[in-house]
């Protein structure tokens, strides 16, 4: 996704007919353009472009830079209540991505923590003890602020994430980002990703068995086709269930109510691939407003689910407004989301629920 001022918010509504009340009520006030991310507290507040990953009967959810946090982590057992990674040694505050890779453009803090921007990081299980981060960053000395991808590994699903890379795994001259590792039904990593240009495409690469390098050529997965996606098509996500390879994608601005999610059904994990519907497959409601930044993934009934996140209805965009860089009560804010998707006997999906996460209360 493109780059965001991110403003802070703490105030929830009723969504859904669920009452949600402010999360950490001990905190801090929080750094400008930031929501307070607590370390073993439930959050609620801003958590763009989520991926949720299960291992067992636990979830763990990674967005993009929150809270002064380059990879900000959230576990859960519910997909409803989640609540802020601890802080361990080797995780000061929570973050589970300390240092992003030499390359990347970032500054040290006063406190001893490296600060970086990572956007719409996803992190795959690749084997036992073996977690793969895939996280787009800032070029240091690039013209334009030029994102690329990169990779860092862990044997914990909340982190230290260590990039030891000397150069950007993928990198073309427009940049590239929004990367998702996903693993065959052969056992072959492949990695999707955005090239981000106008007028973008999604691709996708094959790795090495290892998952720490790319092994071929890049294949076009799909460009901006449809009316109501704009000019912007992003944060690709694959995923094969029920003997189907779907790719899900966001389209359109994403501080504006068009922005919305919707699916292709690919006949293999790289095409070709085709839009299924003319419409998107979850958008503004009277509950919420521009989804997008969808990530699916399995529940421990088997079920699909997608992660994504959303603007409450009324509120899009992060205003720079007085009020809203000293307090987060009433600003905007993009809030975690987990639907529960069906297919139907042709693998057409249709959204069983679209719930909003749980509050401390």
């Amino acid at each position: 996704m493109r780059a965001r001022s991110r403003i802070p918010i703490a105030l929830l509504v009723a969504v859904l007919g669920a009452g949600l009340l402010p999360a950490g009520s001990g905190a801090r006030p929080a750094p400008i353009g930031q929501d307070p991310i607590v370390p073993g507290e439930v959050y609620t507040g801003d958590f763009p472009d989520p991926a949720v990953l299960r291992i067992g009967t636990t979830y763990y959810a990674y967005a993009t830079t929150s809270s002064g946090l380059n990879l900000p982590t959230l576990i859960s057992k519910d997909l409803r209540t989640w609540r802020a990674a601890p802080v361990t040694t080797a995780t000061p505050a929570g973050d589970s991505l300390p240092r992003t890779a030499t390359w990347s453009a970032g500054k040290e803090r006063s406190d001893g923590r490296f600060r970086a921007t990572t956007w719409a990081p996803t992190v795959t299980r690749l084997g036992p003890g073996r977690f793969v981060l895939a996280y787009s960053t800032q070029v240091a000395g690039a013209p334009g602020k030029k994102m690329c991808v990169s990779l860092a590994t862990s044997s914990r699903p909340t982190g230290p994430f260590v990039d030891t890379s000397t150069r950007p795994l993928i990198c073309p001259a427009q940049g590239a980002i929004d990367p998702q590792v996903w693993v065959a039904p052969t056992g072959r990593p492949w990695i999707v990703w955005k090239l981000d240009h106008h007028p973008a495409g999604l691709f996708t690469t094959p790795m090495n068995a290892a998952g720490t390098a790319l092994a071929g050529r890049r294949y076009f997965l799909t460009g901006i086709r449809q009316p109501w996606e704009g000019n912007i098509i992003e944060n690709p996500a694959m995923i094969r269930y029920a003997g189907r390879f779907y790719l899900f994608y966001s389209a359109n601005s994403y501080a504006s109510t068009r922005y919305a999610i919707s699916y292709l059904v690919c006949k293999t994990g790289h095409g070709p691939c085709k839009r299924p519907r003319k419409k998107p497959l979850i958008a503004t409601d009277k509950y919420r407003a521009g989804p997008g930044g969808p990530m699916p993934f399995v529940d421990t009934a088997g079920r699909l689910r997608v992660a994504y996140h959303a603007w409450r209805a009324g509120a899009v965009g992060y205003p720079d407004t007085a009020e809203c860089r000293g307090t987060a009560l009433g600003c905007p804010q993009r809030r975690l989301f987990v639907a529960h998707l069906r297919p139907d006997r042709k693998g057409l999906l249709k959204v069983v629920t679209r719930r909003a996460v749980r509050t401390a209360r």
